[in-house]
């Protein structure tokens, strides 16, 4: 429906009433100017992300550009962070308003006619939902490496740093193929994997398969070889990382009589990470 400017009475109920719901019904309320031009008046509003409360004083959008000829259906939308209000231009001669881009909250559609020379309220359709039930945006940290040659892990002579340095995908840069660590810069708790794949282990060799937090031991798999063959080993837990100075990594131990390899392909010998809370 297309909208009114609202003008409380002299009153001091009516006064009154309106300066508590003026706050509920209020915010980004727009409407026609004082004397109207090609720009529409928004009321003062307000925003809370998370715990952040943005005070936005009422803003003057436009000019509308009317079109040579025909009509269009212009969108008034407001920034989901700051609340800057923007126009979205509509498509001549079609019914369907523009899309409502990404991080914007909808707040108005503008009828503009060839022979438009003033934005009244007649014009103005109030369509402000600053309520969305989408799952806020997070910024995901999301990796997977592997080993991509094989690796000689030697007897029994500690704890041996696996060279994972080839990525499969490393969303939010929390991998270091230098160090061949995953040290993110996001303060939170991971699920953290990893899988080592052994080739020829004697049988009843043992192999161990480690992620270390910031060098020291923190979980651990440990497979035993019934028969000489290919052995594996893998692992899944939940870190917490500061997203500063907390890194993790994988690291091996085998209790043969010899040396052993590590399989260096994508699908026997990786790490991956993911931030889940």
């Amino acid at each position: 429906m297309a909208v009114q400017t609202f003008n409380p009475t002299d009153l001091s109920q009516s006064a009154t009433n309106w300066a508590v719901a003026q706050r509920i019904v209020g915010p980004f309320a727009p409407h026609a100017q004082v004397t109207p031009n090609l720009t529409l008046a928004l009321d003062p509003g307000f925003l809370l992300s998370g715990t952040t409360l943005t005070e936005v004083n009422a803003q003057n959008v436009g000019p509308f550009a009317p079109p040579s000829s025909g009509f269009r259906i212009d969108r008034v939308v407001i920034d989901r962070s700051t609340g800057a209000a923007s126009i979205v231009t509509g498509a001549a001669n079609s019914l369907t308003p523009p899309a409502i881009p990404s991080g914007k909250l909808p707040v108005a559609r503008v009828l503009l006619q060839a022979t438009t020379d003033a934005i009244t309220n007649a014009v103005i359709v109030d369509e402000r939902a600053l309520s969305d039930l989408t799952p806020p945006l997070t910024n995901p940290v999301i990796c997977r490496a592997y080993l991509g040659a094989n690796q000689t892990i030697p007897v029994s002579s500690g704890w041996t740093k696996i060279n994972i340095a080839n990525i499969d995908f490393n969303i939010g840069n929390g991998y270091d193929t230098v160090n061949k660590w995953f040290l993110p810069n996001l303060a939170g708790y991971y699920q953290i994997n990893a899988s080592l794949a052994y080739a020829s282990v004697p049988a009843g060799g043992i192999i161990q398969t480690e992620i270390f937090k910031n060098g020291n031991r923190n979980s651990a798999a440990v497979s035993q070889a019934a028969t000489t063959g290919t052995l594996a080993s893998g692992l899944s837990d939940i870190v917490y990382l500061n997203g500063t100075s907390d890194y993790v990594d994988v690291r091996t131990l085998q209790t043969t009589n010899q040396a052993l390899t590590l399989f260096g392909q994508s699908l026997a010998s990786w790490f991956s990470a993911s931030k889940v809370g």
